[in-house]
């Protein structure tokens, strides 16, 4: 089986073509999500054509940064990105421009399916998935089983469990400090700009967390601390998690992840001392297929949904 799997992402879509749980084809492209999902659709279909008149493709998937029904194929909400998602019908998009059937998926659960089928979570039936990119994705796995709730939202906003009384206003939930709010990517010139510590960092254009770690392997000792800091946050996400699902694995992806040790040893010696596990030891793994997770994902889900296994 073939499917053509496209990755929303905030700041830029990744698409390709799935071969039985090979990415056969990959492209990448701007997302402008603020924008809205119209003016992307042209630049997507430039993308898939080419593969369409290649060789036959079965179905489609779309995963989408924020809440979805996966069973209604409808999209329940925005958080800031494509606000227009709720004037666009993507399944009929998917049909009238290709004639091909299509899946629709949050992103952050398309990860742990294809991590769950074909990476770091394989053959594991009870795990969870943090994802730091833009924001904070997160999805669940209980015994084989994505976990989805009566709203479809289950697993997917630890990122915005309340972490911080009185802290920042969330960008992309209602509440206020939230793990999202206090420690991710949009969120951090924010952080830099409200400290009271002078430093070169304040000065910079454009902070990210590639700025960050230059910073912090100076030295700085406010990119220091704001890089604890949000190793602490995050890692009291993932204790939540471990709290919430009773997980054996976790597995974290994402852009932020690239870090490198510095960061993923931290997170985990801070959830090995401090979440509750009498059972045993947890088991921490990286996502496998960082890039592609998602594609496979919406592989996966697309042959389980139209009865044809993967």
């Amino acid at each position: 089986m073939k499917t053509i799997a496209i990755d929303l992402g905030g700041s830029r879509v990744k698409m390709g073509v799935v071969d039985n749980g090979k990415v056969v084809h990959w492209a990448m492209v701007e997302s402008n999500s603020s924008q809205g999902l119209a003016p992307l659709l042209p630049k997507l279909e430039q993308v898939c054509r080419p593969w369409l008149e290649e060789e036959p493709v079965d179905g489609m998937g779309i995963a989408f940064p924020s809440l979805v029904d996966v069973d209604r194929k409808k999209i329940l909400g925005h958080n800031g990105k494509f606000p227009d998602y709720a004037q666009v019908d993507l399944e009929r998009w998917a049909w009238e421009r290709f004639q091909l059937p299509m899946v629709v998926e949050n992103d952050a659960n398309a990860a742990a399916l294809g991590e769950g089928a074909f990476g770091a979570a394989a053959g594991v039936e009870n795990f969870v998935l943090m994802t730091l990119g833009t924001g904070i994705g997160t999805a669940a796995v209980m015994n084989g089983r994505l976990v989805r709730g009566k709203h479809y939202q289950a697993g997917n906003l630890m990122g915005h469990l309340p972490l911080k009384v009185e802290g920042r206003k969330c960008a992309g939930c209602p509440g206020v400090g939230c793990a999202e709010a206090q420690a991710s990517t949009w969120a951090l010139p924010l952080m830099v700009a409200e400290a009271k510590e002078d430093s070169p960092l304040k000065r910079e254009k454009r902070v990210d967390f590639q700025v960050l770690k230059t910073y912090v392997d100076q030295g700085d000792p406010l990119a220091v601390s704001l890089f604890e800091e949000c190793c602490a946050y995050w890692a009291n996400c993932l204790i939540s998690m471990v709290c919430a699902y009773d997980p054996e694995l976790i597995v974290l992806s994402g852009g932020v992840i690239n870090w490198g040790p510095q960061l993923t040893d931290r997170l985990i010696r801070t959830v090995e001392e401090r979440a509750w596990t009498p059972w045993g030891k947890l088991q921490f793994r990286l996502a496998e297929h960082p890039e592609h997770s998602v594609l496979l994902g919406l592989h996966g889900l697309f042959s389980q949904m139209t009865g044809e296994g993967r």
